[in-house]
């Protein structure tokens, strides 16, 4: 003979099968957001990494690109003139022109970073902060000095 502790209540109908579906559609979704989640997290670190990489590329191109063309005004003479147009890192801090050397200093995840071009030119000292996207700029040789003008 069995005796029941706790009264047992049978029920039938659409009651019984509407709990067990919540809890099915709860279970299935708390299941694939467990495996989704972390996922997505290292997607998006992934992702970071990756635009600070082509970040320190672009400053390096720039800084390159500008540091040659100031060596091509500087080696024409004197009245030599070309206009380039720069791309700035989104995350631009600074650019700067002096003593022999471009570089520009961008903001990354791990604090600055600097990407630096000799110059064999004479330069005049310029800087140019907080400034990112396309900048237009025009690289002069007045009377065997190179400076940078940046056309608005």
């Amino acid at each position: 003979m069995v005796l029941a502790i706790f009264p047992v209540r049978v029920m039938r109908g659409a009651n019984v099968m509407k709990g067990q579906s919540s809890m099915e559609f709860f279970l299935t979704f708390a299941t694939i957001a467990a495996f989704s989640i972390p996922v997505l997290l290292l997607l998006y670190s992934l992702s970071t990494v990756g635009s600070e990489d082509s970040a320190k590329n672009q400053a390096d191109a720039t800084v390159r690109s500008l540091s040659d063309t100031m060596n091509l005004v500087y080696s024409q003479g004197a009245g030599a003139q070309r206009s380039i147009l720069l791309n700035l890192p989104p995350t631009t801090s600074s650019l700067s022109v002096q003593s022999g050397e471009v570089s520009l200093r961008i903001k990354t995840s791990n604090g600055y970073f600097d990407s630096v071009s000799p110059t064999i030119a004479k330069v005049r000292g310029t800087s140019i902060s907080d400034r990112s996207g396309l900048l237009p700029v025009s690289v002069m040789n007045r009377d065997g000095i190179v400076e940078l003008v940046v056309l608005e």
